[in-house]
C-alpha cells in the first residue's frame, strides 16, 4: 500500500499530527494569556481599591488635624461632623445689626461669600456677643455682612473675638460610598465600595477620632470570584 504525500513531500498523517500539535501549542498559549490577564485584572483592582481607600484616609486626616473643637459623631458612627476655622480676630468696634468690622484685616471681597460648595459662618468667641452664630453673606476688605435674615441679638464691641469658620461633614452612605460636605453644600465623592466605616471619639483623647474603614474592589477577582478587602485603621489627632 502506498502512502499518499502532499506536494511539499509531507503524508496525510503527518501533517494531521503537525495541525494537532499546533492546535494544542495555541491552547495552552491562549490559556497562558487567559490567567495572566485575569492575574493582571485582579491586581489592577486591588491596587486600586487601595489607592482609593489611602487617598480618602490621608484627605481626612489633614481635614481632621486642623479642626477647632472635638468632633461630633453621628448615633451609627459613620459620620462626622467638625469646624474648621478659616480666620480669627477682634472686631473694631463700630458694628451694625449685620456687620462685623475688623480694621486689621484686608481679605479678598467676598471670599466668605456662599457658594455652591457651601457657607461660611461667624461665631463669636469672648466679648460683646459671646456664643452668637450667624451665617455670612458676603465681606469686603474689612467688614463681614450677615446672612439677610440673621441680626446680631447683641452687637459686638471691640472686646469681641470672632472665629470664621465652615462646618464640615464625612459620611457613609448606604450606597457605600464616602463623601465630603461643607454645610449647605452638596455631598463630594470621596471614595466608592467602602462597605463599613466606624468614626469613634478617642478613649484618651477627645481631640482624637479614630477611623476604621474597610474598602472593596468594584470587581470580583477572576482567580477566586471573591471581592478583595482592605481595612485601614488610623488615630486621627487635632495639631496644636
Amino acid at each position: 500500500m502506498r502512502t499518499v504525500k502532499s506536494q511539499a513531500g509531507y503524508s496525510m498523517t503527518e501533517v494531521l499530527i503537525s495541525t494537532a500539535l499546533g492546535g494544542i501549542i495555541l491552547a495552552g498559549v491562549f490559556d497562558l494569556y487567559i490567567t495572566s490577564s485575569n492575574s493582571i485584572l485582579g491586581q489592577t483592582n486591588t491596587v486600586q481599591m487601595q489607592t482609593d481607600a489611602k487617598a480618602a484616609m490621608n484627605f481626612m486626616a489633614k481635614e481632621l488635624q486642623l479642626m477647632n473643637g472635638p468632633p461630633t459623631i453621628n448615633a451609627n458612627g459613620d459620620a462626622v461632623t467638625f469646624i474648621r476655622v478659616r480666620d480669627s480676630g477682634y472686631s473694631s468696634g463700630g458694628n451694625t445689626v449685620s456687620t462685623l468690622w475688623d480694621a486689621s484685616k484686608n481679605w479678598t471681597p467676598n471670599v466668605y461669600a456662599p457658594t455652591a460648595d457651601g457657607a461660611y459662618s461667624v461665631k463669636i468667641i469672648l466679648g460683646g456677643g459671646v456664643g452668637e452664630i450667624h451665617p455670612l453673606k458676603g465681606n469686603t476688605a474689612t467688614t463681614l455682612t450677615l446672612a439677610d435674615t440673621d441680626t446680631w441679638t447683641a452687637i459686638p464691641d471691640e472686646t469681641s473675638l470672632y472665629f470664621i469658620y465652615l462646618n464640615k461633614t464625612f459620611t457613609r452612605l448606604p450606597d457605600n460610598t464616602l463623601r465630603y460636605q461643607i454645610e449647605g453644600g452638596p455631598l463630594r465623592l470621596l471614595a466608592a465600595n467602602i462597605i463599613d466605616m466606624e468614626f469613634k471619639l478617642n478613649a484618651s483623647d477627645p481631640y482624637a477620632t479614630d477611623i476604621t474603614m474597610i474598602a472593596q474592589t468594584q470587581n470580583k477577582d477572576p482567580r477566586t470570584g471573591q471581592y478583595g478587602r482592605y481595612t485601614l485603621t488610623q488615630t486621627i489627632r487635632r495639631r496644636n
